[in-house]
């Protein structure tokens, strides 16, 4: 009887002694299950970041290219607008000087000279102005400034109205934009934008307006004249504008 009673006992200890291991051994494996679980979740979180953060700079990166395939288009727009208006020059000339062939065909031989010798100075002249302005240009394209400030000063006067007053305004500007003589490259700009408020030179010319603007801490004036551009033009200018926007946006300013 004590002897059953004895084994009784040691069952009935050994069974709880498993008992209580099995619950530590149960209790470890599910800390260790949601600890895993905590480890997932943070690397899940950190992998999504990290995507949204390489879509945002693709996205980035892509608005970039975007804005200089614009400022390429635009670029290669007034070369085309440039083209075309020297190709209706030269038509226009040939047509002045086919009228003065018929002129002088039907007048006397004197007034048949008067009239060709009158064809080749206006030719020369109109000639002057174009080998003129490219001439300057090289200048610039050269780097050498102060040459090139000179002679477009004595070309506005030797060549007033000309069709490349405009674009000799704006090269001025640049030109006083790249020495920062910000003064005077700002005045250059609205000219531009005042007095040829039609030309192809006028969109960029007030772009750089507003780059003056910034750079003379005047933030007001140059939003203004961003949103003005974003409001009046199209393609590259536009996107330009808005980048300057957003870069003083980004800097708070």
């Amino acid at each position: 009887m004590k002897a059953n009673y004895s084994r009784l006992l040691r069952k009935t200890a050994l069974f709880t002694v498993l008992s209580v291991f099995s619950a530590v051994g149960f209790s470890q494996s599910v800390e260790e299950r949601l600890e895993r679980l905590e480890q997932m979740a943070e690397s899940r979180g950190q992998l999504q970041a990290d995507v949204m953060f390489q879509i945002n700079a693709i996205q980035e990166e892509l608005q970039n290219l975007r804005g200089q395939v614009e400022e390429h288009e635009y670029k290669l727009k007034q070369l085309q607008d440039r083209q075309r208006d020297l190709y209706k020059d030269i038509e226009r000339r040939l047509s002045q000087l086919q009228n003065m062939g018929q002129v002088s065909s039907s007048s006397s031989s004197d007034s048949s000279e008067s009239s060709d010798s009158s064809s080749n100075l206006s030719s020369i002249k109109s000639d002057d102005v174009h080998g003129a302005y490219q001439e300057i240009f090289s200048k610039v394209r050269a780097k050498k400034y102060a040459e090139a400030v000179t002679e477009y000063k004595a070309f506005l006067t030797q060549y007033p109205n000309s069709q490349y007053e405009a674009s000799v305004h704006y090269w001025l500007g640049q030109i006083y934009f790249i020495q920062q003589n910000l003064d005077a490259a700002l005045n250059e700009y609205k000219i531009v934008t005042s007095k040829h408020g039609n030309s192809s030179r006028a969109p960029d010319a007030m772009v750089k307006q507003g780059k003056v603007l910034v750079l003379q801490n005047k933030l007001d004036e140059a939003k203004a004249i961003f949103n003005k551009v974003i409001e009046n033009y199209s393609g590259a200018p536009q996107q330009l504008a808005k980048n300057e926007l957003q870069k003083l946006k980004n800097s708070n300013r």
